[in-house]
């Protein structure tokens, strides 16, 4: 078989990633790229020595048949871009969230399953190095049964220094049910939702805590009870440092990232002897954790790599598509992650 051939629509920040990670893979090459400014669309096909650019993706999808669609605008343009893709028997990976709200996912969803395409949402969380590492340790029993799962989000999304709150230039994730919270939950929902199971209830609660800013909301908390364990999971635009943490307290081991400083984690394991020499032990370990980790994230932002684990959510994605696999997540987790979303926005906000 060729190379797969493939195209991306939207030239942003995010776009950017994508192309970068599509550079050095050998099985794939980027036929086209497309957005609605012409001079940003001609850049970046200049910037990655792509041959072809457009302003009309129906125009480059009629003249360009791709293997895999990379959409990477906006939320609010997913759903027409992704359905048109798929309506045309096309494989589509979008950026996160997939849709506003979970009905036009589900019609996306049901257009994938009856043209046999990959309808892919970009997870790169679960490719990152400190949670597969987390997920490692689970599958090998050394952390034992899960009991309780932490994921917290905290960035300062409040002052208008930052572009989220910045009443003369709207941010694109005010759209979202939740505002510019909104863009960040399919992260968290997918990462409790690895680690605690399917989802049999969940309980929210929505804050604004600077009430003359422009979001909608700038706290989100919720408890969530899955099949295997309790979550707590959390967003924080007013609280400091900034960071994504994650927490996985099992029978025998807890395991704790900062998914924002990769691969900085730290674990704690069940240990027989005397308490106190066991906690410098512990310390000591730790110690060596966080400066080996703080190094190693150091080095990788200095190569340019923002995002842990979007170059080997990609890779893999190819790699199934190449070899006629099942895409790398089943379309029935997706599913279930989107509607985890949404019932952290249902009922309406009420603030």
């Amino acid at each position: 078989m060729g190379r797969l051939r493939s195209v991306l629509i939207g030239c942003g920040a995010i776009a950017r990633e994508h192309l970068r990670v599509l550079k050095n893979l050998k099985n794939a090459d980027v036929s086209a790229v497309c957005d609605l400014s012409p001079a940003r669309a001609q850049a970046t096909a200049e910037r990655f020595g792509i041959s072809k650019w457009y302003c009309s993706y129906p125009e480059m999808l009629a003249e360009v048949r791709p293997d895999l669609v990379h959409i990477t605008t906006p939320p609010s343009s997913h759903f027409a871009i992704a359905r048109n893709c798929l309506a045309a028997g096309l494989n589509v990976l979008c950026e996160k969230p997939i849709t506003i709200n979970y009905d036009e996912f589900d019609v996306l969803k049901q257009l994938a399953l009856e043209n046999r395409c990959m309808l892919m949402e970009n997870h790169n969380l679960r490719f990152h190095s400190s949670i597969r590492c987390i997920d490692k340790l689970l599958k090998a029993e050394q952390l034992g049964d899960v009991v309780d799962v932490q994921v917290c989000y905290t960035l300062n999304i409040t002052s208008r220094k930052r572009p989220y709150a910045d009443p003369n230039s709207p941010h694109y994730g005010l759209v979202l049910r939740g505002g510019v919270i909104g863009d960040f939950l399919t992260h968290i929902a997918y990462l409790a939702y690895m680690f605690s199971g399917p989802v049999l209830e969940v309980r929210t609660i929505w804050e604004k805590r600077i009430t003359d800013s422009v979001l909608p909301a700038d706290e989100f908390r919720a408890i969530i009870k899955g099949e295997r364990a309790t979550a707590y999971v959390a967003f924080s635009g007013n609280a400091q440092p900034e960071g994504a943490w994650i927490r996985v307290s099992g029978t025998r081991m807890h395991a704790e990232a900062n998914l924002l400083a990769p691969p900085r984690m730290t674990l704690r394991r069940l240990r027989n002897g005397e308490p106190a020499l066991m906690s410098l032990f512990d310390g000591i370990i730790e110690a060596r954790d966080v400066l080996s980790g703080t190094i190693a994230g150091f080095w990788r932002k200095l190569a340019g790599s923002r995002y842990d684990g979007l170059s080997e959510l990609i890779t893999a994605t190819y790699h199934t598509l190449e070899l006629g696999e099942p895409q790398p997540i089943t379309l029935d987790e997706i599913d279930s992650v989107a509607r985890l979303v949404n019932s952290f926005t249902k009922p309406e906000l009420k603030l």
